[in-house]
């Protein structure tokens, strides 16, 4: 048996990183698992830019900040295990918004509604997108236990929407079809 296969998960428990065991049902895994479903959404979109480009370099980015909104969904907020990861930080907030601002400025931006499918890489944003906006109303549900803890990753995740949003309409213009 491979050392990814544990067992411990076969009777419908499995644990938070602090090793408090919660059945898999839990809101909490419901936010992790669609957390890791934006994750792997935004890998298949980032390489639809040039390596290095300006855009696959932010949503590198944005893939390790998600690494770290998960961390802190699945460590209790008493937990002493707060301590082993980086937080997202204020700052990391203000790089989305100036990551988005430049992306806003280089597009024309649609008047009416948009049907996803415009290019294939448009749709495969839009369902990143549609996962981002999934994963913040998990994440809002956690914060129901009154603390704030969640606050700036919910924040960060809501800003996340409107740049897969436009960047999938950058998408549809088609600039970066020169890459292939």
């Amino acid at each position: 048996m491979s050392e990814i296969t544990t067992k411990t998960g076969d009777g419908g428990f499995s644990s938070l990183y602090s090793g408090e065991r919660v059945l898999k049902s839990d809101v909490v895994f419901e936010a992790l698992g669609t957390l890791d479903e934006l994750n792997s959404w935004l890998g298949f979109v980032k390489v639809k830019f040039p390596e290095n480009s300006f855009e696959h370099v932010q949503v590198e980015t944005i893939q390790k900040n998600i690494f770290r909104i998960a961390s802190n969904v699945a460590t209790a907020k008493d937990s002493p295990m707060r301590k082993h990861f980086e937080m997202l930080a204020e700052n990391d907030l203000i790089e989305l918004e100036t990551f988005e601002e430049r992306l806003f400025q280089s597009v024309t931006m649609p008047k009416t509604f948009i049907i996803p499918g415009v290019t294939e890489d448009s749709a495969g944003l839009d369902i990143a997108r549609t996962v981002c906006r999934r994963a913040e109303r998990r994440m809002v549900r956690l914060l129901s236990d009154g603390t704030d803890r969640l606050a700036l990753d919910v924040k960060y995740v809501n800003r996340l929407s409107d740049v897969l949003y436009i960047l999938a309409r950058q998408l549809d213009e088609g600039r970066f079809k020169e890459r292939q």
